[in-house]
């Protein structure tokens, strides 16, 4: 039972987290520029840096907490749920981890453009449809 209502105070804890922190990424977005969010929070940023989307992320058993709390806060967050949103909240909860946010771009069905973010954890993504898209870096040097 003890170890029951353990699991629920953290797990609280951990949106009430997720939930101050979107709202510092959110003043943070209106107001700085992204290189400038990723070093605030923590988060590794270099678009030069084509890195290629390898192998699904695999992270310690700890970081499900805020797994969970981004999944559960970001789809409710007044506005809009964006990859980006999620990827500054979580980049910024698992910073000890040192992730690295990319940014990549693909030809959507009707020949548009689609943009999307993820993030790596030692150049392994998180994100299982990081594949599908060039990373930012990549389109300057070709």
């Amino acid at each position: 039972m003890v170890a029951a209502v353990r699991r629920v105070v953290l797990g609280c804890w951990e949106v009430a987290l997720a939930v101050v922190t979107l709202s510092a990424v959110e003043v943070l977005l209106r107001t700085r520029d992204l290189p400038a969010i990723c070093r605030v929070l923590g988060i590794g940023y270099d678009p030069a840096d084509p890195h290629p989307a390898g192998d699904r992320a695999r992270l310690p058993r700890r970081a499900g907490r805020a797994l969970r709390a981004a999944s559960l806060v970001t789809p409710r967050w007044p506005g809009s749920d964006t990859c980006l949103r999620r990827c500054l909240l979580l980049g910024h909860r698992l910073r000890a981890l040192d992730p690295a946010l990319r940014i990549g771009v693909r030809r959507d069905p009707h020949g548009g453009l689609a943009v999307h973010s993820w993030l790596e954890f030692d150049g392994r993504s998180l994100d299982p449809t990081a594949h599908r898209y060039a990373p930012l870096g990549a389109l300057g040097s070709e």
